[in-house]
């Protein structure tokens, strides 16, 4: 058999095995039991020698030394959910054998034990330096006792599934005590996700209270403490609501496939009395987790053709109090100075706050600009100070302190908001307010959204920065500032990474950008759709930890983990490196 080496680094042992994601690194590696035939998944009865829809089609393979047989699910298979039994007992490290391929691209599967709370994705990296490769990705650490692994495709918007083994590391009574001393460590759960509560069912369409909570297990045994849910968009909800909207419900034809799922999803779980972001919620808190319930005050409308898909009624019907520039250029907002809006948004918050949250969450960054030129405005600044606005410098103290003083009315009657809630569940504790801005306070104060006086006064209890996509504040962050106005004052500082900066920059980049913004003093940080990210092998194991300094520095120190593949030598009858490859053919 021809293979190359497995690619492998490991990192220094100062960083235990159970944050890095590499089988080598575990003491009882060699020792190992690989599960190599996946012909033995039952139902019998999904599986088919062809592709065939509703069934897994296996493929016996040779690759790094294991032979065996594979499962492997094309987008369009629609195969259902299998069993492997595992047959082990104790304590192990689970890795399971993803196989891909340069030209069908992505691999993902979802996986789950028969006593684990929802599934949760696995998928592979991008594949280099060779046309097929099975990748060695970790699963998880778990006590076993003749449990099941459950293994069911992509749902929603499918992508291909195919698993080779599954690979049982036993673990040393040094590793479980240790493994089990960090799970438990509740100190570094410092990080915060958002979830915008509408892609992941867009991507994966769950119609059962299980595969909603997908979307929280993923943080299971991870750092992450907090989840910024947000509800959707400005008065659009993934639940029937009061005062907002569900996306989609009056079309027949939708934009995109996903857009068909989200509408879909959401009808078939209001039907049986399911609530998405109540569901969520209650998965987190089972998890240790707090919620904040997340408004984004900018989505009333969308470009067409989307437009019939997420025009707000409120929006549509309302024409007159809609934001404008000061030149009269509509945009596609709703005033802040009306305060029928701010009422309007006031109850869709609240009804969300009222499904169970820890408090709200103001997610600016998502909703500029709140307030400009439109005639709302205008007449309040013509009484105070018997002008136009329009005709002023947009840098005027005068444009922006009423512009400050209307925004900050908001977050006075959340404040409120929140006091009433909490009065109405009779304990003690106070329900937290939470904002999301820029990062720069020339550019929040551009917007209204004056930092300073929502400290002196009291109204927010975490500021979460966000320094990506706005003209002169983007990527930069004021740590000191922040620290001076907030952490001084007893407001938690929590910067916001972008996953999606991972497509064109390094691991080590992410790393270095969270070291440094912990050590000038940040409280702990956030990620930005953070879910996106779980089950990629290369960045999850270290976004799930980017809340342990000291052992970020040493993995600076000793560099990263890479992924480990496994060269395939055969598929089928066909040998995939020989000297004449068979794509030559195609």
């Amino acid at each position: 058999m021809k293979t190359k080496p497995l690619v492998v680094k490991t990192e220094a042992q100062q960083v235990q095995p159970w944050a890095q994601g590499l089988a080598a690194n575990w003491t009882r590696a060699a020792r190992a039991t690989i599960l190599a035939d996946m012909g033995k998944v039952r139902p019998a009865s999904a599986l088919s020698g062809r592709l065939k829809k509703g069934r897994w089609k296996t493929l016996s393979y040779e690759a790094g030394g294991i032979a065996g047989t594979m499962i492997v699910a094309m987008a369009d298979a629609e195969a259902p959910t299998v069993r492997l039994p595992l047959k082990a007992r104790g304590w192990h490290a689970i890795f399971v054998g993803l196989f891909a391929t340069v030209p069908d691209g992505a691999n993902h599967v979802w996986l789950k034990l028969s006593n684990d709370a929802a599934f949760v994705p696995r998928g592979s990296s991008p594949l280099k330096g060779g046309y097929w490769a099975i990748e060695d990705v970790f699963f998880k650490v778990a006590k076993l006792a003749d449990a099941h692994l459950e293994i069911r495709p992509s749902r929603g918007v499918p992508s291909r599934a195919a698993l080779a083994y599954v690979k049982l590391v036993p673990l040393t009574e040094a590793e479980r005590t240790g493994f089990q001393a960090d799970r438990d460590d509740r100190s570094k759960r410092t990080l915060a996700a958002t979830c915008d509560g509408f892609s992941f069912i867009y991507a994966q369409r769950p119609t059962t209270r299980e595969e909603l909570l997908s979307e929280v297990e993923i943080y299971r045994d991870t750092d992450f403490g907090t989840l910024l849910l947000h509800i959707g968009g400005a008065d659009q909800a993934n639940y029937p609501s009061k005062h907002g909207i569900m996306f989609g419900q009056d079309l027949d034809s939708f934009p995109s496939p996903g857009d068909r799922n989200f509408a879909e999803s959401a009808a078939i779980l209001a039907r049986e009395k399911i609530n998405p972001t109540r569901t969520l919620i209650e998965g987190a808190h089972a998890l240790g987790m707090k919620v904040h319930v997340g408004l984004r005050p900018g989505l009333w409308s969308y470009y067409q053709p989307h437009t019939d898909y997420f025009l707000s009624p409120f929006y549509r019907d309302h024409p007159r109090w809609r934001t404008l520039d000061r030149d009269g250029t509509p945009v596609a907002r709703m005033s802040w100075a009306v305060p029928e809006v701010r009422k309007h948004l006031l109850d869709v918050l609240r009804q969300a706050v009222q499904l169970g949250a820890d408090g709200a969450h103001l997610v600016f960054n998502r909703g500029f600009p709140l307030v400009l030129y439109e005639p709302a405005f205008c007449r309040q600044f013509q009484q105070r100070y018997g002008k136009d606005p329009r005709k002023l410098n947009e840098t005027d103290p005068r444009v922006l302190g009423l512009r400050s003083e209307i925004v900050t009315s908001f977050l006075r009657e959340t404040r409120q908001m929140l006091k009433e809630e909490q009065a109405t569940r009779g304990a003690g504790g106070t329900l937290a307010l939470s904002v999301c801005v820029l990062g720069l306070e020339e550019g929040n104060l551009q917007y209204g959204v004056d930092i300073r006086r929502w400290v002196k006064e009291q109204l927010v209890d975490e500021v979460y920065i966000y320094k990506y996509g706005f003209g002169k504040c983007k990527a930069e962050i004021d740590m000191d500032f922040f620290h001076r106005v907030c952490i001084r004052a007893g407001v938690k500082v929590i910067p916001v990474l972008s996953i999606y900066e991972t497509v064109d920059t390094t691991v080590d980049k992410h790393v270095r950008e969270a070291v440094e913004l912990l050590e000038k003093g940040a409280d702990g940080l956030g990620v930005w759709d953070a879910a996106a990210e779980a089950g990629k092998p290369a960045w999850w194991p270290m976004v799930a930890r980017l809340g342990r300094k000291d052992e970020l520095r040493r993995r600076l120190k000793t560099g990263m983990a890479t992924s480990v593949w496994l060269p395939v030598h055969r598929l089928g009858e066909e040998i995939m490196d020989g000297q004449y490859p068979i794509y030559w053919g195609g």
